[in-house]
């Protein structure tokens, strides 16, 4: 050893900090909630009442009277009371027209087919997709296929003609029972009456002979739905248009509309939950969780639990985790798992709560007395899971070695590591951070030994080194320092 030693630099160990997984995005922070509280009311624009106009005699019927089925629909496009007369005589008006000019064909199926041409020269003129209201499409004219599909539909039952709903996944149609045989009728289209089949026009002023053909479709998937299915189309395209309008609170009304009018139907339910569903994730966009929870829950006990309900209270609840999460307000966090655990799946609900008590470990081991914070770990075992108990145990340890080693006491660092494999035996990264400690002890006594030596006090700096190796005895360094003092003599 001479006068030319490096100084060896101490090296900081790697602290390892643990978070427990956080469950979902975070959407927004919501204000801490207490203990036992009510859960929140979600806006007063949501109608949960069915609307009362419906009657039984609809509701519980597949196939409705001509009256009823047209009331019915019209109350289905929003028509209120004081409208209601007004609009069933304007039907009746064309009803009236198309059965006077039809009362001479000869047979149902010229019958049916007139009426269907009569009912574009009397009401229908300008198709849009989206127009599903009867009432509009008496008063303007423009119409879609369930609001044409309807008003043929009460043309045909108001003549005594059988007629039926077709419903497809992007389309709805109609089938007649004329002459003895059933018959498609494409409503959209005044020439739809059994698709496919060559039609001679009128020849109005001129003698060259006309013809149209509306092509047939073989529609996959096409259906028969009953009376009330149909009407309840029109429920479900006003949906539609809200939906993409943003105002998906102002959907759950009219889905509750279609439920009570197909008698409790599985579609129908499906149908109000996906609005729900919908409506409660746009408050939890609009930073409102507590709101759409409150709308989950009472949609639940009002018409039952669905697995998307399930879904959306995760999401929601691990959203306001996370705030809290991140304002380290863990007594908020309990809290809000409890307010919200019936919404949560049990299953859920454990990993969450098992999560949430992790982070607060975590959170307790970074800010309170080692020994307080290692007895809550331990306590808390039985509920952790392995994994999450063993990276909070080496955590602890860690943590507070850390702490020892910021004044450079080395050894003390080490030593508790040491305390750390009982509980964890040949953990790796604690090894490593005792690696790095045991290391900083022997650049210490080296550096001191070394301006010892330099300094000419050779049997001083002899007595450093073997006092270091008392406590370091694996150290490279040091045996090297040792050697070499021994090959100087």
């Amino acid at each position: 050893m001479n006068c030319t030693c490096l100084k060896i630099h101490i090296k900081k160990a790697a602290v390892l900090f643990i978070s427990a997984a956080v469950l979902c995005a975070a959407v927004s922070a919501d204000e801490p909630v207490e203990f036992g509280m009510q859960v929140p009311a979600y806006g007063a624009d949501v109608r949960f009442n069915a609307d009362p106009a419906i009657s039984p005699e609809a509701s519980q019927s597949a196939v409705m009277e001509a009256e009823v089925f047209i009331r019915t629909a019209l109350i289905a496009s929003g028509v209120s009371d004081a409208e209601l007369p007004i609009l069933i005589g304007k039907v009746h008006d064309v009803y009236d027209l198309i059965a006077a000019q039809t009362a001479e064909c000869s047979t149902e199926s010229e019958r049916a087919e007139l009426s269907l041409r009569l009912l574009y020269d009397t009401a229908l003129s300008s198709y849009s997709e989206t127009q599903t209201r009867i009432d509009t499409a008496i008063v303007s004219g423009v119409y879609n296929c369930v609001s044409s599909g309807i008003l043929f539909m009460y043309i045909m039952k108001r003549g005594g003609i059988p007629v039926a709903a077709v419903e497809t996944p992007l389309h709805a149609f109609c089938t007649v029972q004329t002459d003895g045989k059933t018959t498609d009728v494409e409503t959209t289209n005044p020439h739809g009456f059994n698709p496919g089949v060559k039609k001679e026009l009128a020849a109005g002023n001129t003698a060259q002979k006309k013809y149209v053909m509306v092509p047939a479709k073989n529609y996959a998937k096409r259906h028969t739905i009953d009376d009330r299915r149909i009407i309840s189309l029109v429920y479900n395209n006003r949906i539609s248009v809200l939906q993409k309008q943003k105002k998906h609170t102002d959907t759950i009304g009219l889905a509750v509309d279609a439920l009570k009018l197909q008698n409790n139907s599985d579609t129908a339910r499906t149908l109000l939950f996906q609005c729900v569903y919908n409506s409660a994730a746009a408050y939890t966009e609009a930073g409102n969780n507590k709101a759409g929870l409150a709308l989950v829950a009472e949609a639940r006990s009002l018409y039952g639990n669905s697995d998307i309900y399930y879904d959306y209270a995760v999401a929601a609840v691990g959203s306001m985790l996370n705030a809290y999460v991140k304002q380290n307000d863990y007594d908020a966090s309990f809290s809000a798992l409890e307010t919200y655990r019936d919404l949560i799946e049990n299953s859920k609900y454990l990993s969450m709560y098992e999560n949430t008590l992790a982070n607060s470990l975590n959170y307790l081991i970074r800010t309170q007395p080692f020994a307080d914070s290692l007895a809550a770990v331990k306590k808390s075992q039985k509920i952790l899971t392995v994994r999450n108990y063993t990276n909070l145990i080496m955590f602890a340890y860690s943590h507070q070695a850390s702490i020892i080693a910021e004044n450079g006491n080395w050894l003390d660092a080490a030593a508790l590591l040491d305390n750390g494999f009982l509980e964890l035996p040949g953990n790796r990264t604690l090894t490593g951070q005792r690696n790095v400690y045991m290391q900083n002890y022997a650049a210490e006594v080296h550096n001191k030994a070394a301006a010892l030596y330099n300094a000419g006090r050779k049997d001083e700096a002899r007595s450093v080194i073997e006092e270091g190796l008392k406590f370091a005895g694996r150290s490279s360094v040091l045996k090297n320092d040792l050697r070499r003092m021994q090959a100087a003599q």
